[in-house]
């Protein structure tokens, strides 16, 4: 099997996809059966309109029973090979709506599922069975994550990492399956390396690395002569990065609005049209969003200026028409105007809101200091700074607990968390999560150089002074660079700290020249640390290098500090799993 595949993960899901719906044994009019996940992975990369142009006649999740039988029809089936699936498709195959059905399972099937569903065939409708590994969700071409919350919790309870609760268990089990799955997807099986202070990304390490050995047939690739690596990391050992304000048009989306599976909600904007309350934001459908979701604030607010003055001229334009190709053209015309006014109508709305939650609530300001305590070391300043800020009214509780949180960890000591708990009792300022962030990436939790003792920060000025020399003027909100890019800037150079960096294959030394790179973070990944591996990736471009990012999730800060208060005190979950709201003294975080 050839290994040189390109490592996209966006064009990975699409062309299994295209496989499945282009399958010769699906020609014609035919369903398409999925779960609550794989509608999201698919929902992720390709549209309602796109799937329809595929002969497909008809969308619905497995064990949805809203129809009559349609035996005329095939049915294509892409699940995951869950417990919980295979007894919906029992259900399906005893009551069969459709004539044959082709299965499509999403990781390695397990011989204990493909029995239960040789069992359940009874009437022997069943045409194919395959592995199409598309166990993943692909946010951008370098950038996916699994859609598990929880993550974190295998940090703080890395001591029984054995016994896990069932819950926790399935969490972690989620981890070693996406990788599975995405690693198969890009036909890679790379070298495996861990950072060697957390128990779990280790465990990952094995774990995976065991997997490949056992399914050798599968991973039975043609080894190119630079092989991959998976480096897998902790997110405790950079608690910082995901409390940061953001200032790029993704990153900014995810922090102050969110942004799920794609989608914004924009429900709580003032004024906002009903047509505008939910909004999609893709790579792969808004080719503005896919130009500029990389662009700062001020340099997305001047493209949506753009994108506004160009639909007007288009709009204003006026055409004589005297025959019906003129009418042909004008409709069609008029349907490329309606999709771009769509588009506008949706970035002026997303470019609204944001402008006026910037200034609402401050951000600025905020964002100034919470840069200053992650970049610079003055403690006195920055004591007197949080001060002020504490004893602000106006200021968000959640913002309160950032910038007091980025002061614990960047002045982490028993006098100055002595008085920084008393500052934050006189401001009423909840003490909880700043406790559990520091229990899991505290300096005692965590390896690295995450404050720049160890020459993190002159790799930082040196970034900043580049990205400054080619914007020509400096920009306090963005000069923070994740230790992400210090780590792989050593694994590109072969001077990743063996004391630190441990690896699976200890025979195997790293490649002195790197070519293909699969970071995964344990606990969560950032739309910064997805920026900043885009830019090096682009110089990286004409070495034929690659580095492609992932995690359990994409986090904000919001979802960061769910995940930390929820899973380092009492389990606060739902019954669904769904991270619960924390709030301290009614107010909401």
């Amino acid at each position: 099997m050839n290994s040189s595949t390109a490592m996209d993960a966006i064009g990975a899901v699409k062309s299994y996809i295209d496989k499945i719906l282009g399958d010769s044994q699906l020609e014609g009019m035919k369903a398409l059966l999925l779960d609550a996940e794989t509608t999201k992975i698919i929902s992720m990369v390709v549209s309602q309109s796109q799937i329809l142009e595929k002969q497909v006649f008809l969308v619905e999740q497995l064990g949805a029973n809203a129809h009559e039988k349609m035996v005329h029809l095939k049915a294509a089936v892409l699940i995951r090979p869950t417990l919980r699936n295979m007894e919906l498709l029992k259900a399906e195959l005893k009551s069969p709506k459709y004539g044959e059905y082709h299965i499509f399972f999403t990781n390695i099937t397990s011989n204990d599922i493909l029995e239960r569903l040789a069992e359940a065939d009874e009437h022997e409708v069943v045409s194919q069975v395959q592995e199409f590994y598309v166990d993943f969700m692909a946010v951008n071409d370098n950038l996916f994550h699994f859609n598990v919350n929880g993550a974190v919790g295998l940090s703080l309870k890395a001591t029984s990492l054995v016994n896990l609760a069932p819950r926790t268990a399935a969490v972690y089990q989620r981890n070693v399956d996406g990788l599975t799955a995405l690693l198969l997807s890009m036909k890679k099986k790379p070298i495996v390396r861990f950072v060697k202070k957390s128990d779990v990304a280790e465990k990952l390490a094995r774990d995976v690395a065991t997997r490949m050995q056992h399914e050798d047939g599968l991973f039975d690739f043609r080894q190119p002569s630079v092989p991959p690596v998976l480096l897998i990391l902790d997110r405790k050992d950079d608690p910082v990065t995901p409390l940061l304000s953001q200032w790029t048009y993704q990153a900014m989306v995810h922090e102050l609005l969110g942004l799920f599976e794609n989608r914004v909600n924009l429900e709580n904007a003032p004024g906002i049209r009903d047509d505008m309350k939910q909004v999609v934001l893709s790579v792969t459908s808004d080719a503005f969003f896919a130009q500029h979701m990389h662009a700062n604030f001020g340099e997305i607010c001047l493209a949506v200026k753009g994108l506004v003055d160009q639909y007007k001229v288009a709009t204003k334009q006026n055409e004589s028409i005297e025959s019906i190709e003129d009418m042909q053209r004008f409709v069609d015309k008029y349907a490329e105007f309606r999709a771009q006014s769509v588009t506008v109508s949706k970035h002026v709305a997303l470019m609204g809101e944001l402008n006026r939650l910037i200034e609402v609530h401050g951000l600025m300001d905020l964002s100034t200091l919470e840069q200053d305590i992650a970049c610079n070391d003055d403690s006195s300043t920055h004591w007197r700074e949080l001060a002020i800020r504490l004893r602000k009214a106006s200021i968000r509780p959640a913002n309160k607990v950032r910038l007091a949180l980025l002061y614990a960890l960047r002045y982490e000591s028993p006098s100055t968390l002595k008085s920084l708990k008393d500052l934050c009792a006189e401001t009423n300022v909840p003490w909880e999560p700043i406790q559990a962030a520091l229990s899991y990436g505290g300096t005692a939790a965590r390896c690295g150089d995450l404050f720049g003792d160890k020459g993190l920060k002159k790799f930082m000025k040196a970034v900043t002074l580049v990205t400054q020399g080619m914007q020509g003027v400096s920009c306090v909100l963005t000069q923070h660079v994740p230790p992400l890019m210090k780590t792989l800037d050593n694994l590109f150079k072969g001077t990743l700290d063996p004391a630190e960096f441990g690896g699976i294959q200890s025979t195997t030394p790293l490649p002195k020249k790197l070519k293909d790179v699969i970071v995964y973070i344990h606990g969560g990944v950032t739309f910064e640390e997805a920026l900043k591996v885009a830019e090096l990736n682009a110089k990286l471009a004409s070495l034929g290098q690659r580095v492609i990012l992932g995690g359990p999730q994409v986090h904000n800060s919001e979802s960061f500090l769910k995940e930390l208060v929820d899973e380092g005190g009492s389990d606060q979950r739902t019954a669904s799993g769904s991270v619960s709201k924390f709030t301290y003294n009614g107010k909401s975080l």
